[in-house]
Formats: structure tokens, C-alpha cells, sequence
């Protein structure tokens, strides 16, 4: 006799089975075997970003250019490290690291990416007379990445008159304010605009504004 049960049971440990297969296929044993081919690794940082005790990777990568005189694309890989040495990909964006010809005068605007508190940070600085630095804090979290606070700011390098800075907390909507008055003394101001739908990182685009903070 037909057993339905037994049938259905057996299909789900067979699913079960060929979900690990295909996991573990996704997994490589070098972080530089998630590079396609022509990239290179600029920036690298290591740390746990999902709480499992195990060192995750964070790298920048930069392409080539095949427009003259145009600085190559950059993009962000994200992998989880596993018990066994290898790395699984776990997001990957194309907007968020600056060229190195989005600085301005300056030259290259990214400073860095690093691993702190269980999240990602990533620095940017760049312009000219005028100055301006943002960065940017991701964490894992509901089994995607987003954007869970911001110091953004500028200034004028021959003067504190203009010196404007904005803290943001996203999860909480806290923000600190320092901004300075014609005499140049900095004010400090803080409050609270809400929560807010955070930002993912795939929808995050690198800038040197506050074009992200919804």
C-alpha cells in the first residue's frame, strides 16, 4: 500500500541532503577565489559579523578601466567564514566604495573599511578648500545587511566657520549635531528624528553627502 507519509518524509531529508551539497559548493577555501578574474583586493578587514565565533572577511576590490582616464569600478564582498577554514559569499555591492577619481582634489576618497563592534565601518574623506568625510556603519541583521549609522560632515580648511558635522544612530533615530556659529565656536545639538525603515546595503550608494540617511 501507497504510504503518503513515508514518501514525504523521505522527500525532505533528500531536500535536506542536497541543500548542504549546495551550500557547500558555494564555499570557497580562499577569499581571493570570490575575486573575478582582472580584480584585485585593495582593502581587507576580519572580524565576526554573525555572531557564530568564527572570523568573517570583508574586502574592497578594484576592477580595471577600459575608459581612459576614468578610475575603475570598486566593489564590496561580505563572506562568512566557516568551521572548516572555507568562506561562503554573503552579499556582495557594486555602489558602495568611491573611485579613486570620486575625491576631488584630494585624490582617493576611500579611507578604509574595518571590522568593529560586530559590524562593518567604511571611511570616506575627499575634496579640496572644502572638505568633507563620511562614515558608514552595516550590520547583519534579520538575515540581511543594512546601514545602522552615519557621521557625516565638511569644513573649510582655512576656517572653523563652516565646520558641520551629523552623527546618526539609525536603529534608535538619536542624532548629535555639531555645527559652528559665525565666530566659529562649535554648538552641539541632539535629538531624536525617529526610527525609521533602515537601509539596505544593496540599495546603499557611496557619496560624500547624506544622500543615504532616509
Amino acid at each position: 500500500m501507497f504510504n503518503r507519509k513515508k514518501y514525504i518524509i523521505l522527500f525532505f531529508i533528500v531536500c535536506a541532503i542536497l541543500t548542504g551539497c549546495t551550500d557547500k559548493s558555494n564555499s570557497v577555501s580562499d577569499i581571493s577565489d570570490l575575486v573575478p578574474e582582472g580584480w584585485h583586493i585593495i582593502k581587507k578587514a576580519e572580524g565576526d559579523l554573525n555572531k557564530d565565533n568564527i572570523d568573517d572577511i570583508a574586502v574592497v576590490i578594484e576592477g580595471t578601466s577600459e575608459v581612459e582616464e576614468e578610475a575603475p569600478n570598486r566593489e564590496l564582498l561580505i563572506a562568512f567564514g566557516n568551521k572548516d577554514g572555507t568562506y561562503t559569499l554573503s552579499t556582495k555591492s557594486e555602489k558602495a566604495i568611491l573611485r579613486a577619481d570620486e575625491g576631488g582634489v584630494w585624490g582617493d576618497p576611500f579611507e578604509g573599511i574595518s571590522i568593529d563592534n560586530g559590524s562593518i565601518l567604511i571611511s570616506f574623506y575627499g575634496g579640496s578648500n572644502w572638505r568633507w568625510y563620511g562614515k558608514y556603519r552595516f550590520r547583519y541583521q534579520d538575515n540581511d545587511w543594512y546601514l545602522i549609522g552615519a557621521t557625516i560632515g565638511s569644513y573649510h580648511t582655512s576656517t572653523n566657520e563652516y565646520t558641520q558635522e551629523m552623527d546618526y544612530n539609525l536603529l534608535t533615530g538619536e542624532y548629535i549635531q555639531k555645527k559652528a556659529d559665525e565666530n566659529g565656536v562649535i554648538k552641539i545639538t541632539k535629538g531624536n528624528r525617529g526610527k525609521r525603515d533602515l537601509l539596505k546595503l544593496e540599495d546603499f550608494i557611496a557619496s560624500d553627502g547624506e544622500g543615504n540617511i532616509k
